[in-house]
């Protein structure tokens, strides 16, 4: 089984079926020899100002070049997938019968890390992938803070709550996802396993939710690099005082909540050639593409993106000072916040594919299940996302 299973789940067929929704996971480069305990990101913040139109003032006043190390280390996210031997005996002298059987099980496994990455990708690395709405909790249904970060839950969810985005302590009442309304943006927990609606113990409005475990153990994402809130004195963002430089260390924010979503956009990359960058990518949600659509009305000139492999992403071309910006929807975004990126500034770094079928030393993909009567095989990654030149991308606020 395990040979089948090699050839059904190869390398690339696993990262195809996780970058066909997910254009920023798929368009990003990606380098996978990540070993050691960390990967020093050079950036150079600051040149010498040895420098005056008065030779003993350039020569008295040299500094030497400012030049910061983010050291980034890995983090891990896993996803499991279980097949019981009485299915594998009954098929196992047909191998096809025994992987259309088990087919939708590994291929749950996967769609689960898929959103796990692609959403992570975006985030700060809290573990929070949602917030209840001030009052929101009545009897078991929540009511998300923001209807579109209903896509990052699914039924069976086990979810933790968290009083502030990254706390340090989650409350200890756990949620059971039972129902998800996707289009109401609600999500229904109990608070017991298997049992019915109802609140979880101290679980309130504003909260912050997170899958039971992730609790600030997710990969860094855009949030991280390029956050809306410019660091202070006391930064320590892979072991760097972003501080000293906010800019060039963080990113660029733009708040263009006020203005159209294209005089948003157009601001945020005129911010980002001013520092020298050159964005060329740009990405937002869904609704805020349909509302830039809308609003571009005849003058839209839309642009088809080739992804890897087969795979191909629609999205609009704007003119930048710079030149195109491609601007595409993906699910996986904030809403009401948009990406302005020079993608030759970001990588994925990581520890082999990311995600992969987990191997281990004797080179099985299913794994017994030591006890239970049963196979087991694991999805997982060891990854952090990166950017070395951060000031030439940025973060944008959408209007509501």
């Amino acid at each position: 089984m395990n040979a089948a299973l090699k050839e059904l789940y190869s390398d690339q067929v696993v990262q195809n079926m996780v970058y066909k929704k997910n254009p920023f996971l798929a368009m990003i480069k990606k380098n996978e020899d990540f070993g050691g305990k960390y990967k020093p990101i050079p950036i150079i913040s600051g040149v010498s100002q040895g420098r005056s139109a008065t030779f003993t003032n350039a020569q008295g006043n040299q500094s030497p070049v400012q030049i910061e190390s983010f050291l980034l280390t890995r983090n891990q996210d896993y996803s499991i997938a279980t097949i019981d031997n009485q299915t594998m005996l009954a098929s196992k002298t047909d191998k096809m019968a025994f992987l259309e059987g088990s087919r939708v099980v590994i291929d749950g496994a996967i769609r689960s890390i898929q959103l796990s990455l692609a959403s992570a990708m975006y985030r700060s690395g809290t573990g929070s992938i949602g917030q209840i709405a001030s009052g929101g909790i009545t009897s078991g249904v929540i009511t998300l803070q923001n209807a579109l970060q209903v896509v990052n839950f699914e039924v069976n969810m086990v979810l933790q709550a968290n009083a502030t985005d990254g706390g340090a302590t989650p409350r200890a009442a756990l949620g059971y996802v039972i129902a998800v309304n996707r289009q109401a943006g609600t999500v229904t927990v109990s608070a017991t396993s298997g049992g019915t609606a109802g609140n979880p113990a101290s679980w309130q409005g504003t909260d912050y939710l997170l899958v039971q475990g992730d609790n600030n153990l997710k990969i860094t994402g855009l949030a991280g690099w390029l956050p809306s809130t410019a660091p202070t004195s006391t930064d320590s963002f892979f072991g760097v005082n972003r501080s000293a430089d906010v800019v060039r260390l963080s990113g660029y924010y733009t708040n263009g909540s006020s203005e159209s979503i294209e005089e948003a956009l157009i601001d945020s990359q005129t911010n980002i050639a001013l520092q020298g960058g050159s964005p060329d990518t740009c990405f937002i949600n869904y609704t805020s593409f349909g509302a830039l659509k809308k609003a571009l009305g005849a003058k839209v000139e839309y642009i088809d993106l080739k992804g890897p492999g087969e795979i191909s992403f629609r999205g609009i071309m704007l003119h930048g000072d710079d030149g195109e910006i491609k601007v595409i929807p993906d699910r996986n975004c904030q809403a009401t916040t948009a990406w302005m990126l020079q993608m030759d500034t970001m990588a994925l770094e990581s520890l082999g594919p990311a995600p992969q079928i987990l191997k281990y030393g004797d080179g099985l993909e299913m794994l017994r299940v030591y006890n239970a009567d049963a196979g087991e095989v694991r999805v997982g990654y060891y990854a952090q996302l990166a950017c070395n030149a951060p000031g030439w991308n940025g973060q944008v606020a959408l209007q509501v």
